[in-house]
C-alpha cells in the first residue's frame, strides 16, 4: 500500500532531480515532476484506454491511456509504469516487455509532468480498480485518431497531447510483432 501522502521528485528543465514535494504541493506550484503512460495492446490491432473515475482530483471521467499516473519520489519511469498497471489494472506486468516509445518534455499540456510513453502487449484479466478507473473499452488505432478528432474534450490533455507522437511509434510497434528494434 502506498503513502497517503505521495512524495514526487522535483526536476529541473533537463529532468534532473534538484528535491522532493508532496503531490500537492507540487501541483500548486506547477513544479517540473515526472510521469508515465503505458498503452497496452489488449488483442491484435486494439488499445486498452480508461475512463478516468469521478474521483479523480484532476480531469475526472475523461478517456486516456490504459494507465497513466505519476513518478514517485526515488522510481525509476519503467518501475512506475509498471506500479501503475498493477494499481489500476491489476496487471503484473513483466519489465523486460514493457518498451519505451516514446519521451515529451515537460509543457503545460502534460501539466508540467516529464512523460515516457511504454508499450505492452497483455492477454491479461483486467480488473480495474474503481478509484481509479470507471471505465475501459479497447479501439483501434483509426478509431482513437477519429474521436479524437470529433470530441477532443471526452480525453485528457496529456493523451491528445502525446498520442500524435505516439501514434506512429505503435503503428511501428505492432508491424514488428514486438521485435527489439523499436525500442
Amino acid at each position: 500500500m502506498r503513502d497517503a501522502i505521495e512524495t514526487f521528485d522535483v526536476v529541473d528543465e533537463a529532468d534532473r532531480i534538484i528535491g522532493q514535494a508532496s503531490r500537492g504541493h507540487v501541483h500548486e506550484r506547477k513544479l517540473l515532476h515526472r510521469a508515465v503512460h503505458v498503452f497496452i495492446q489488449s488483442r491484435s490491432d486494439y488499445w486498452l484506454l480508461q475512463r478516468r473515475s469521478d474521483q479523480k482530483d484532476s480531469e475526472p471521467l475523461l478517456w486516456t491511456t490504459s494507465c497513466s499516473g505519476h513518478v514517485d519520489s526515488g522510481e525509476e519511469y519503467r518501475e512506475a509504469a509498471v506500479r501503475e498497471c498493477r494499481e489500476e489494472l491489476g496487471l503484473d506486468l513483466d519489465p523486460i516487455n514493457v518498451r519505451e516509445v516514446f519521451r515529451c518534455s515537460a509543457c503545460l499540456e502534460t501539466g508540467n509532468e516529464f512523460v515516457r510513453v511504454y508499450l505492452y502487449r497483455s492477454a491479461g484479466k483486467i480488473y480495474p480498480n474503481p478509484a481509479e478507473i470507471c471505465d475501459t473499452r479497447e479501439l483501434r488505432l483509426d478509431e482513437i485518431e477519429f474521436e479524437l478528432s470529433e470530441s477532443p474534450q471526452s480525453y485528457c490533455q496529456s493523451f491528445r497531447h502525446i498520442f500524435p507522437f505516439v501514434r506512429e511509434a505503435m503503428a511501428c510497434y505492432m508491424r514488428s510483432n514486438w521485435s527489439e528494434s523499436v525500442r
